[in-house]
């Protein structure tokens, strides 16, 4: 039984079969090492509990092997309210993932917020979704819950509940900016702009904004996707959890037909 997307190994992270994405057996979904980054970022530093990780912009450089890795991370600028840092994620040596982001001082504000918006089915009541294309059984689409929340899979705009069904890291508490990136990175797998069957949606990088951090387990993705003739598209996200919207996720889609005997 496999219990967690990576073991610890050190300082290093031994990834397990559950971070394996769809397209090819040897690669990892780009959720779990795009949540290493973050939340190696949000714990940078003494005074890590004073800020809150405001914006992730995530590059994926080159294809995750399921292998051990290793993160750094370093300051780029320290303000008094505002911070920004940096981190790569290595792979035998390589870079692999590069990650940029932006800590904003906590202060406490009088104000009153709007109402939040009209609240989506309980997930608990919805139909699980698994994700259709992955070639191998035990990969990343076993390690997550998904729910459809309005429209349906195939098509967008659509609604997906989802959370992680397992820990980051084995025996480690998983944070909710990690729990967030581990499937805010999946949101063209869940709207998808063209028929699967038929093509492939690699996306080259990952930014998330957020308003405020992820409250409980559940978080919802309200999806719009698009591609377009020239081999580009663009999935973007409405991001919410039970207490209501809290941010704003974003990537770029290299668009390819499947080759014939892959279909």
């Amino acid at each position: 039984m496999i219990s967690a997307f990576y073991e610890p190994d050190g300082e290093a992270f031994r990834a397990t079969l559950l971070t394996r994405g769809p397209w090819d057996a040897r690669f990892q979904h780009g959720g779990p090492p795009a949540a290493l980054l973050a939340g190696a970022m949000a714990r940078w530093g003494a005074d890590a509990d004073d800020f809150f990780l405001a914006r992730v912009s995530i590059e994926l450089l080159r294809p995750v092997p399921i292998t051990t890795l290793t993160l750094s991370v370093k300051p780029e600028r320290l303000g008094r309210s505002v911070q920004r840092l940096s981190a790569v994620l290595r792979a035998d040596g390589v870079v692999v993932l590069s990650a940029t982001g932006i800590r904003i001082r906590r202060a406490p504000l009088s104000t009153t917020l709007p109402p939040p918006p009209e609240a989506w089915p309980d997930p608990s009541r919805l139909q699980r979704f698994v994700f259709p294309f992955f070639v191998d059984d035990i990969g990343y689409h076993r390690a997550v819950e998904l729910s459809v929340a309005h429209g349906a899979w195939g098509a967008t705009p659509v609604g997906f509940w989802a959370r992680p069904r397992v820990p980051l890291v084995d025996g480690q508490d998983t944070s909710p900016i990690e729990r967030l990136m581990i499937i805010a990175d999946a949101q063209s797998g869940m709207g998808v702009p063209l028929d699967p069957a038929d093509y492939t949606f690699v996306n080259p990088d990952l930014t998330v904004y957020l308003e405020r951090e992820p409250e409980g387990e559940w978080l919802g993705f309200d999806i719009r996707s698009t591609a377009n003739a020239h081999g580009s598209g663009l999935a973007q996200s409405a991001i919410r959890d039970r207490c209501g919207l809290m941010g704003r996720s974003a990537q770029s889609l290299l668009v390819a037909a499947r080759r014939r005997e892959e279909r």
